[in-house]
């Protein structure tokens, strides 16, 4: 069976009248679908809100612990000045390192190129400039 063959069938299906009884059930079916989306739709606003209720539940129950305070022997308090006299200078001060300079691109000179190609029409050159 060719196309054309096809065609012509669809034409002669096309020309043939719908029963009334076919109409009428297609149409029953159809309302019934429309009838049930509703539900559909619903499930899917409350899968939605479930799964934010998740989200937000997750982030709440576990967030991260808190830290300790410092132990009692650790707690530094301030020094008298007449026992900051008696004390020893620090020898070695502890230094911290500079940070590193970001890298500043320089702009490099370049020397410009242009290329001439010669055709064999003397009245049509190409010039590539860079």
């Amino acid at each position: 069976m060719n196309e054309e063959k096809m065609r012509e069938l669809f034409r002669e299906m096309r020309e043939e009248p719908v029963p009334a009884d076919s109409l009428a059930r297609v149409r029953a079916g159809v309302d019934q679908r429309i009838q049930k989306r509703p539900w559909l739709f619903a499930r899917r606003i409350a899968a939605a809100l479930v799964m934010a209720g998740c989200f937000v539940a997750g982030f709440v129950l576990l967030k991260p612990a808190r830290t300790p305070p410092p132990p009692a022997e650790a707690i530094v308090e301030p020094v008298a000045p007449e026992v900051a006299q008696v004390l020893p200078p620090v020898e070695n001060p502890i230094r911290i390192a500079p940070r590193a300079r970001r890298a500043v691109a320089r702009r490099v000179e370049s020397v410009p190129v242009s290329i001439r190609i010669e055709t064999p029409d003397p009245d049509v050159v190409i010039l590539l400039v860079n």
